[in-house]
């Protein structure tokens, strides 16, 4: 292996033997928190693999155990709803692109992974975990919706019944769930971690390319139109949720007596519109 690029949040590097290009998260001390400068460092890479289809498969994990915390919650009460929507919309463009790349591509969440890092697996081919890990979808709890494919994609992955459980609740999903679901494809425990990635990898590398490529390329076109839609409902419904600015807010506990009343969103939702209007022409 040998290292390719020196970015600041991601370390990289390429395995001959599988033509495999390896992305590890690097911020330790966030988290591996995706932030906007991971973010920026993802998509330019992924968009730089994307005319290198001699690179079979791109395998994505971190350099903890964790995966990542999603979004950096450090920082999620001094942000504003512009932000907020400049970040989720450079993710969900960065999961759109990993459906359509030629390689496949496989993600470890290793021993957890929440909200936005739960999002940025379901651009993944393949996704694999530790049979302990702890996933998550657990934006509502931190005043936030899940707009960077949380609704749209995730409902063409898993059935609708899993999907909206975990929305819900924002709980761990159950060691059973997550593999009959098909949101997990694989698990492992510590001492064969390393054979399960390798074994994935030189299966994905058996393949011819062309037909691997050709596979993916029409498995994604039968579902474009679907997501497409889904997608513009997500983006409407998450503007009106920014409305409540609930993710300055959030609760230290579980209670959520600091967030907006729902009650209370109609009449702050109608009043953002008026704002937003453009002042009429007066006729002379």
């Amino acid at each position: 292996m040998f290292q390719l690029f020196n970015y600041t949040t991601l370390s990289t590097r390429l395995e001959k033997s599988t033509r495999t290009l390896y992305i590890t998260l690097n911020r330790p001390d966030r988290d591996n928190a995706l932030h906007q400068e991971m973010l920026f460092e993802l998509e330019s890479l992924l968009a730089w693999t994307t005319s290198r289809v001699e690179i079979n498969s791109i395998f994505i994990d971190s350099c903890t155990s964790q995966f990542s915390s999603g979004v950096e919650l450090q920082k999620l009460p001094d942000m504003t709803a512009a932000q907020l929507e400049k970040l989720s919309a450079r993710l969900h463009k960065i999961i759109f692109a990993m459906m359509q790349m030629p390689q496949t591509v496989v993600m470890d969440l290793r021993e957890g992974a929440a909200n936005w890092a739960m999002e940025f697996a379901l651009g993944a081919d393949i996704r694999i975990c530790s049979v302990n890990a702890e996933l998550k979808f657990d934006h509502a709890r931190l005043g936030l919706v899940p707009a960077a494919g949380g609704m749209s994609f995730l409902t063409h992955l898993v059935p609708s019944t899993f999907a909206r459980q975990w929305l819900a609740t924002g709980n761990v999903i159950s060691n059973e769930q997550r593999e009959s679901s098909g949101l997990i494809n694989q698990t492992y425990d510590s001492t064969d971690r390393m054979d399960t990635i390798h074994a994935i990898l030189r299966d994905i590398a058996t393949q011819a390319p062309v037909q691997r490529i050709q596979t993916k390329l029409g498995l994604f076109e039968a579902q474009r139109q679907q997501i497409e839609t889904a997608l513009s409902s997500d983006l409407k419904i998450a503007k009106a949720a920014r409305i409540s600015e609930d993710w300055k807010n959030r609760p230290e506990k579980e209670a959520d007596e600091t967030f907006m009343p729902a009650k209370s969103m109609s009449y702050s939702v109608k009043l953002s519109l008026i704002k937003t209007e453009p002042t009429p022409e007066v006729e002379h």
